[in-house]
């Protein structure tokens, strides 16, 4: 889908990102961990052609592009800079079709609006995640979880190949945040469903769906691979500065314990 080639990005005089290699195969799903500071948004906004690296290449499908507008159009991006952009008069079903004329709700004035064939695919789409009985709902009145699923949908209204969420749990209490993980990976087992990148800090978050992890630090890759594998008490003892007694892993996910 992408590969990342000896990839820097330096602003302002300072290395954000220092010779990364990475490379992601289409169905396969991906988490994405490290400190704050540790390049990790900047890092998918390059791979995702939202910025242009300062060095190295970037292939997307095997070649080097130059009109990422389409590629885009083919990666669905939900973050909290789009969350606080969304109309939150408007109802979950306004939101989630406004993604197929590449909108964030309805409030352009003069664009086109959705078809009723878009409006019939945003419902279903939200209806999968569980959210049919919010259809009609304003997006303020909304549970965190609630929320983020309504972005998903709209995400998938242009059907892409690579869903990136972006730390998708921030605010949520512990009842909601497992709620939309036990979702998250319905999703991720579904065939349906496209390539997945998760950003997060939380090793817990990582589902068993997720079957590899890229750790960053201070802008270069630390280690990338099995989840299983990557993710151990030392490396994260080390990235956050702060002893691992022990991880427990239960059904497939990992808790560290620190010490």
């Amino acid at each position: 889908m992408f590969e990342l080639q000896n990839v820097g990005y330096k602003q302002g005089g300072v290395d954000i990102l220092k010779k990364v290699d990475w490379a992601i195969r289409g169905g396969e799903h991906w988490a994405v961990l490290g400190p704050n500071g540790s390049g990790k948004t900047t890092l998918l906004r390059v791979a995702c052609g939202y910025q242009w690296p300062t060095s190295g290449r970037v292939l997307r499908g095997g070649a080097e592009l130059t009109d990422l507008s389409e590629l885009r159009r083919r990666m669905g991006w939900v973050g909290e800079e789009l969350l606080s952009r969304v109309p939150r008069e408007q109802t979950a079903l306004q939101i989630a079709a406004s993604g197929a004329i590449g909108q964030i709700g309805l409030r352009l004035i003069g664009q086109v609006d959705p078809t009723d064939e878009d409006y019939q695919r945003a419902e279903q789409l939200l209806v999968d995640s569980g959210c049919g009985g919010i259809v009609d709902s304003p997006f303020r009145v909304l549970s965190q979880g609630e929320r983020q699923k309504v972005l998903v949908a709209r995400a998938r209204m242009t059907d892409p190949t690579l869903l990136v969420l972006d730390e998708p749990c921030a605010g949520m209490d512990p009842g909601t945040r497992e709620r939309f993980l036990a979702w998250l990976q319905t999703q991720l087992t579904d065939k349906r469903s496209p390539s997945l990148l998760l950003v997060t800090h939380h090793v817990e978050e990582i589902m068993p769906g997720v079957e590899r992890t890229l750790v960053m630090e201070a802008g270069r890759v630390a280690a990338a691979g099995p989840t299983a594998e990557v993710v151990t008490e030392g490396l994260l003892s080390r990235l956050y500065g702060v002893g691992v007694d022990q991880m427990v892993r239960s059904q497939g996910r990992m808790w560290p314990v620190w010490g």
